[in-house]
């Protein structure tokens, strides 16, 4: 895929990411009732919400290639493997604290070719703060109603702390773990 070819989804998938923070917000004022997965995971007519505009949304975008999101009817690995690129979606990433109503989730969409991430927009619906980036293009942090500023990863310094950024509901020992083996660590 040309540069080009993301650059014009990029705007599109924002777009997405938005409209799904508008449907996922009108459920959180309202009030929504928690159903469980299959794998114990809470599910919330805000997830189907924002799946059902990203999923339909991308589609009618780049109808060629696949959507593999959270929500959707499970691809055997073997098939999805195959696949030169698709869509991954997280329509609502943070159910658990969704429903405890701390403001702490997102909405994910990424293109993913040869396995590898080439373009994202991951949008916070509580502040309308929305990073983004493409593969040749740079990542940005866009406030709302402020231009877009450029971010990067911030150099690793002799002797300070490393950032360690998890989950709030899926830290656990494995996190843990992984941070004690960095040494110094802040977690965030």
């Amino acid at each position: 895929v040309m540069r080009a070819e993301w650059l014009t989804w990029l705007e599109s998938v924002q777009a997405l990411a938005a409209e799904a923070s508008v449907r996922i917000l009108e459920i959180y004022t309202n009030g929504f009732d928690v159903t469980v997965k299959d794998d114990n995971s809470p599910l919330t007519a805000a997830d189907l919400a924002a799946h059902h505009v990203i999923v339909t949304g991308l589609q009618r975008l780049t109808p060629d290639i696949p959507v593999l999101s959270e929500e959707s009817s499970a691809v055997p690995f073997a098939e999805r493997s195959r696949w030169p690129r698709y869509w991954l979606v997280d329509p609502l990433d943070g159910t658990k604290e969704f429903i405890q109503r701390n403001g702490q989730f997102t909405v994910n969409i990424a293109l993913i070719e040869h396995h590898e991430p080439v373009l994202g927009v991951v949008r916070v619906p509580v502040t309308g703060l929305c990073y983004f980036a493409a593969r040749s293009h740079g990542a940005f942090r866009e406030e709302p109603h402020q231009p877009p500023r450029p971010i990067k990863v911030k150099p690793l310094q002799s002797g300070a702390p490393v950032r360690v950024v998890g989950s709030r509901s899926h830290g656990g020992p494995d996190l843990r773990r992984f941070a004690t083996a960095l040494g110094a660590h802040e977690l965030v």
